[in-house]
Parts: C-alpha cells; structure tokens; sequence
C-alpha cells in the first residue's frame, strides 16, 4: 500500500540487472569490508522496486499459515519433519511471478492511500518480504511446548485464551526486544549473520537478469562460464536425488560408525563409536540434513569460527566426556553413556509420580525417602559447558566488545558504518517509539496472563524474568551475529527460579518462557532485520510484515496444538508412536531437575554435581588471559581464538548426535579454508550458492518422501542399511556399562 502516486510500472529485471552487474564489474565501487558478504550482497540498491505490494501481503499470508501449520502438525513426530524458510523463498519465486502475468493492473483507491494488484514484473524486495513473514511463521514456537508440559506432565489446561496469550507475549516481547537493540545487532558491518548470506545469495540467483556481455565479461575476468543460475539447478537436483538415500534407502549413511563394525557385542566398542548414541568416534554423515538440522550452514560460517567451535567440541565431548564415564564420576557407568533422562539413585527411571504432591509441588518427605536424583555424566557435562559458555560471553563482550558498544549507545551511527548502513538511510528508520508501545503493550498482556491464569508465579518475578532476558540479549546477540548459532539462557532461567521459588516446576516453566523464550524470539527477529538490512528492505514494511508473521503463526500453531492434543489418543507416549513429543519430554525433563527438584538440592554440597556451578566461574575467568596475549601478540594466531565460539562447538549436544560436529568442521574446512584460499575465483561465485541449493534440495526432498510414502505407511523393505533396531550398527552403543538397558 502506497499514497497517490503516477504509478508507473518499472521494467525492474533491468533496474536490477544493472545494479547487479555494477556490483559485480566495477571493483572500485565501495563494498562491505566482510569478504563473506562482498562474495554474497552487491553494495547497490534500486529505490523504486515495488515492496509491500498485494501480492507481496497475499502470499506472505498464504505462506504463512501454511508453514506455520505444517511444522507445528510435524513437530510432536519421533522424527519431526521442520520446513525451513528457503522452501518457500523457492516456492514463492513462481508464484510470485504468475502473479505477475494473471493479475490486472488495477488500482484501488483508499482516500489518501492506494494500492495496485500488479504494479509490474514481481520484484526481489516483494520476494524478501513473503520470505521475512513466512520466515516469522515458520519457527516452532518454545511456548506451545511448555503448554504441552503443563498438561501432559502436571494435567494443567489454560484454554486457548492463556494458550494464544503466552504465546504472543514472549514473541512481541522478543520483537520489542530486538528493535530496541537494533542499533547494535544489525547496523554494524561486523554483526555479519552468516545464515542470511545464503539466502541473499539465493535471492540475487533467482532473480538475476544478466546481460550476455556482462555474464562474458565476468566469465572471462574469473575463469568461470557456468553461471550461478545453472550451477544452483544442477546442484539442486543432485541434492534432491542423494537425500533419498539417506532419508529412505539407506539410513545408516547418516551415521556412519565404521568402528563399531570392529566388534559389535563390545559396550566399549559401541560407546566409542556410535555417533547417534556415544561419543562419535571417526564416526561420520553423508546426510546433509544431519549437519544442517544442528550447526548453521557449514559453508556460510568462516572457518576460523568453525575451528574455534570443534575445539570446543574436542576439547567437552572427546577429552572431558570420556574421562568422566570411564573413571566413573558422578556414578556415571550405571546409566548409558549419552541421553536426558533421569534416574534414580539404583539406576532405574526416575519415578516422578512418587515425590509429586496433588498440587504439583516437590514433595520433600517423599523426595527423601526415594531417592537423589541422577542423570548421564555426558548430560551433567553439557550443564558445565552451557554454564561455562554463558560466563564467557559476558567477559568476552565487555573486553572485545565494550568500546564499540558504548560509542553506538552514544549514537545509532558511527564512522566505520559500511555502504549498506548508508543504503538503508534512504529509507525512513522505524520510530523507537513503535517498539517501546509495543513492549509496553505486550508486557502488560503478559503481566495479566501470569495473574490471571494459575502460572504459580508471583507478578513480581515477571520482571525479573524480563531484565534477566534482556541483560542477557546483547551478549548474546553479538556471539550469535558472528556465529549463527544462539547460545541458550535456558539453564540460567531455571536456575533463578528455582532459587526464588524451588518444588514449582509449573512456575519454573513459565519464567523460563519469559526469560529464556523471549530471547530466542528476539535473536530470531534481529536475524530477519539484518536480511531486510542486507535486501535493502524500508524498515516500517519489514516491521509491519514480521510482525503480522508471529500473529498469525500464533494463532495457527496452537490451533493445530490444540487439534493433535485431542485427536490422537495417548499422544507424546509410546502407545502413540511416532507421536512421541521428544522435544516436549525434553522440556518436561528440564522441568523435573530444575523446578520439581530445584538447583538447591541439584547442587547441594552432599549432590554428586556440586561443582556444576563452578563451571559459570571458570568461563568468566577463560576468556581474560587470551585477551591479554591477543593484545600482547596482535598478530599472533592468538587473536582468532573467542572463549565464547569455543564453548558453542558441543552447544547442540544433547540431542544432536556426535558425528554432526566433525562432518560440519571437515566441511567447512574443505570450502572456507581449502577452497577459499586455493580456488578464491570459484568460492565467490559458487559457494554461496551451492549452500542454499543443498538446503533446497534436501528440504523439497524431504516433503516429497513424507506425503509420498512415510505418511502412507510406505515403508522401504528392511535391510542391512536400514536395520531399526540399530541404524549406525552399534547395538550396545543405549546400554550402560554392564550391558544392562536401564531405561527402554
């Protein structure tokens, strides 16, 4: 929508012809000073695309419920099937372009406002914007979890009115968030956000229009005829086609774990490895989905940040893991070698029903008389490093980061602002105002839901919640834009409840929502910013339209929540295989250690994991003496090392498995340090965009195999690759110690 205009209908294929091919023959034009986004993002822009057009709104709607709906619908599957957001930036391509050829060019008049249904050839901004909005949709919802808990695991039912209420709330409060911080998340050319490169390089792919000379004159300059176009559709295919065996065929490409080949009636053997169930060793995927469903894009992350996380990885999960298990710390030979369950103090499934009290609190006496209780030492270990990650991030942002961080609290604009900053002033910013309003009306809502609905949390600890969340953000936000990969407050969250209030894991849920909850949400709107920074989108449409997205993917998700939750009987236990929630028992289980049985009795001085805590110290400490040598030996190998990155390497761990750690490193290693250095010319051109044709391809692969043959039960007939009873051929790899499964 627009006011009165001459409406003209641009030929934008050749506005963007030209700016693209400027950007690519001209090398004195002004560029970013990140060779990552200079290989992905022309420094240039065309005011006079058409953006938040009809069909812009029309279809961003349309892709909006309909993602929404399918991820929600897929998430509570023993294997949940998540279609991620470049499905439909491909999807909305050619519908976006039939628009284009069946709507008339007609304008409809709205007093001082109008809007026309096809104001010419269906441009990359009006793309962005379907994407951003879909994109807003597309993220399973944390919230939706925590209701399913509330009723699965306490038999506690808000209604859809407290359901939609948390959900909003956490997701404006996020937005609120976000544009607030914007102005250290997004402007700076060093808040790079690796993810987005490869969807910018999809976009400018699709909708390239290159004159013959230019794509000759490129050609010539750089060796390289294949254009972007025809490598990204043959790249495509081949993904296409390869995930089929992995995802149907072969399974066990996903995992494989050749040394347990060796001996597979050997506990060791298995433990070693398996890279589903144990430590992953020379353990392996041929699965791309398996690195990408974990780790961002191995080939949009630099590689000295994916040498900074497989140190960590190395260093959690190969060192200290083993060394744990094999010396028996914290009884960790009595359960199996890599899971999130609980147990008990003999090692069996820790019964919950037996120190729950009918109001759902912590029953000590009861507690007592049980027993302590236990998880995996590799669990116990991933507790230490997440602790350890979120004290280095604090430390890490105040040395390396503080200068810059105060001289843009001072002003939104600063010298070293690159040519994409200074694009994006042609456009009118969005008014602090509007995300202040709209913080102030979602914290208000969410000060009502609390009260309102039995969330056993006093109104005070909302705001604690809030100031822990945004305390947190900034940090956090700055360790994420580099990387892509979110460190997580959760356990902090949980903690501090758990402290005011411990025996309440209804209460303990629902502060984590609104602390943990609402940063997540604003990391992921602060990355849609950065794209919109990056496509030059006008800042109040990319508000209007994310903001649009989360309402709609709201309302949407917990509809289908509420459908799936009355439909299937039994859902989230076995008798409802696949439905088997395995994110929400994830969620359940934090609730048992961190609510049911609080941080008080989890790290009392007589609790086999009494010195967890000190792991928050040590990663307040790590990061000072390598920012001393940084500064001692500026141009020492030294400087690339970042305490925080290192702790992200074993972050997705549980529940990824191992082997997704290594592959994602050996691949990185091979196209953003190998080939970067060695075929400079060929990683340009082609790097980018062979990232975003693997994730299409798999992505599309992956819906086809569902509806084609798991949803009708089409099974591929049983063999050695796709044995279920154990897919990386390592049988004992579920066992503990003795060979004894302790929790089937």
């Amino acid at each position: 929508m627009s006011e009165k205009l001459d409406h003209e209908r641009p030929d934008s294929k050749e506005k963007y012809s030209e700016a693209h091919s400027v950007s690519s023959l001209d090398e004195h034009l002004e560029d970013s000073p990140i060779e990552e986004v200079r290989a992905s993002v022309p420094p240039t822009d065309d005011t006079s695309l058409p953006t938040a057009t009809f069909r812009a709104w029309f279809w961003g709607i349309i892709f909006s419920c309909a993602i929404s709906f399918t991820n929600q619908f897929f998430w509570f599957r023993a294997n949940p099937l998540t279609i991620k957001v470049i499905v439909v930036q491909l999807l909305a391509f050619p519908v976006g372009k039939l628009s284009e050829k069946i709507l008339p060019n007609y304008e409809f008049p709205l007093g001082r406002f109008s809007f026309n249904l096809n104001p010419g050839p269906f441009a990359i901004k009006e793309h962005v914007l379907i994407t951003v909005m879909a994109n807003a949709a597309a993220t399973t919802f944390d919230a939706i979890d925590i209701i399913v808990v509330q009723k699965i695991y306490y038999n506690q039912d808000w209604g859809f009115g407290g359901g939609i209420l948390l959900v909003l709330t956490t997701s404006l409060l996020g937005f609120g968030f976000a544009g607030i911080l914007r102005r250290y998340l997004v402007r700076p050319a060093s808040m790079v956000w690796p993810i987005n490169l490869v969807n910018a390089t999809l976009f400018h792919t699709l909708h390239s229009n290159v004159p013959k000379a230019v794509k000759d004159a490129e050609a010539t300059h750089s060796g390289l005829s294949m254009s972007r176009n025809k490598f990204f559709l043959i790249a495509f295919l081949v993904s296409f086609v390869w995930y089929f065996f992995p995802g149907y065929i072969i399974p066990v490409l996903t995992s494989i774990s050749w040394i347990c080949w060796i001996k597979k009636d050997s506990v060791l053997v298995s433990q070693l490895g398996s890279g589903l169930n144990g430590l992953g060793l020379a353990s392996f995927t041929l699965d791309w989905s398996t690195i990408s469903a974990w780790y961002p894009s191995p080939l949009a992350i630099p590689w000295v940040v994916e040498a900074n996380m497989l140190a960590g990885f190395v260093f959690f999960i190969y060192i200290l893991v083993p060394i744990v298990y094999y010396t028996n710390t914290w009884e960790a030979k009595k359960f199996p070698f890599y899971n999130t369950h609980q147990y008990d103090f003999w090692g069996n499934k820790f019964d919950r029903d037996r120190v729950l009290t009918p109001q759902q609190f912590l029953n000590d006496t009861a507690y007592e008389e049980y027993s302590p209780i236990r998880i995996t030492g590799f669990f116990a270990i991933c507790y230490g490093q997440g602790l350890a990650a979120l004290g280095a991030i604090v430390t890490h942002t105040i040395l390396y980061n503080g200068k810059e961080i105060w001289q843009r609290f001072k002003s939104a604009r600063q010298d070293s602002d690159d040519i994409h900053a200074r694009l994006m002033d042609h456009y009118k910013e969005v008014p602090d105002w509007w995300y202040v309003a709209l913080f102030v009306f979602s914290l208000g809502a969410s000060f009502a839901t609390i009260v309102v609905y039995p969330s056993d949390m006093p109104w005070w600890t909302l705001i604690i919640a809030i100031v822990l969340a945004f305390a947190w953000l900034l940090p956090i936000g700055i360790i994420t834009a580099i990387t892509s990969q979110a460190p997580t407050i959760s356990m902090i969250s949980e903690w501090v409840y758990g402290a005011i209030a411990p025996g309440h894991p209804i209460g303990n849920m629902i502060f984590k929502t609104y602390g943990y909850i609402t940063v997540r949400q604003a990391l992921l709107f602060a990355q849609d910013l950065k794209l919109g920074h990056y496509m030059k989108i006008p800042p109040r449409e990319m508000f209007s339209f994310q903001v649009v997205g989360t309402i709609i993917a709201s309302f949407v998700s917990l509809g289908t929540t509420n459908y799936l939750l009355t439909s299937i009987d039994g859902i989230c236990t076995k008798a409802a295989y696949p439905w088997t929630c395995p994110n929400m028992n994830l969620f359940g289980a934090s609730s048992v250690i961190w609510g049911l049985i609080g941080p008080g009795k989890f790290f009392a001085s007589t609790s086999l994991y009494a010195f967890l805590p000190y792991f928050l110290l040590i990663g307040f400490i790590l990061p000072v003496p390598f920012w001393l040598l940084a500064r001692k030996y500026p141009s020492s190998w030294v400087r690339h090392i970042s305490i925080p990155v290192v702790m992200l390497g074993p972050a997705p761990y549980p529940p990824a498995p191992t082997n997704s750690a290594t592959s994602f490193a050996l691949v990185g290693f091979v196209f953003n340090f190998f080939v970067k250095r060695r075929y400079n010319a060929w990683w340009k051109k082609y790097n980018y965009v062979l990232s975003a044709a693997l994730d299409s391809g798999v992505a599309i692969s992956a819906i086809v195999i569902f509806f084609a043959f798991q949803y009708s039960n089409i099974n591929f007939p049983t063999w050695w690759g796709n044995n279920p009873d154990s897919i990386d051929q390592c049988p004992l790899a579920t066992v503990n110690w003795n060979g004894v499964d302790v929790y089937s």
